[in-house]
């Protein structure tokens, strides 16, 4: 008995081999962490892309002093695309919202939309008071909204696919209204 016993606390003591067996557990972790931190930052990324390019047709967009046609808006979506680089259902709507003094409620003058989203419409904006800036009477302001689906790059990651929406509105700069012509 006392020869199993001397045995089994040598077996107990003994700790050769234990940073192989750490490896063995670890590794895997780390393989997964490095590999998510590269999904983590190119979500980050693509936000950030998403983002930038929505304010750039919002910029675009408050610099023009000439009438807005359906080719310049078919161009915007084109441009969006090139900007997001993967065409994944991007959706592109502009508008133009102005403010009623007299009722105290926002107004949508015009609205544009490409990539399978509808046109913005009155109804929809009535409850946006805490989504809009405060317009004086007469002021209007151009609303960007533009959607991108963003794939996570790696499938052993247990995520969902984010849809990402962006809500950016401009002052036009050199004109008082960005003016549209369905006919143009």
């Amino acid at each position: 008995m006392s020869w199993l016993r001397r045995h089994i606390r040598r077996f107990a003591g003994d700790e050769s081999g234990v940073i192989t067996v750490e490896f063995l557990i670890l590794f895997p972790l780390l393989v997964w962490a490095y590999m998510a931190s590269f999904v983590f930052f190119d979500m980050l990324r693509a936000t950030s892309q998403h983002q930038k390019a929505s304010f750039v047709i919002s910029d675009m967009l408050s610099r023009e002093t000439e009438y807005i046609t359906p080719t310049y808006i078919d161009n915007s979506m084109k441009l969006f695309d090139f900007l997001m680089r993967v065409d994944r259902n991007n959706a592109l709507r502009i508008s133009s919202i102005g403010y009623d003094e007299e009722n105290e409620t926002y107004d949508v003058v015009w609205s544009q939309a490409r990539g399978g989203k509808q046109a913005l419409v009155d109804s929809d904006i009535e409850n946006w008071d805490d989504r809009l800036p405060l317009l004086a009477a007469g002021d209007e302001l151009i609303l960007v909204e533009t959607w991108y689906d963003y794939k996570i790059a790696w499938g052993q990651f247990d995520m969902s696919d984010l849809n990402l929406h962006s809500f950016v509105y401009t002052r036009p700069r050199f004109a008082a209204v960005l003016k549209y012509n369905a006919n143009g």
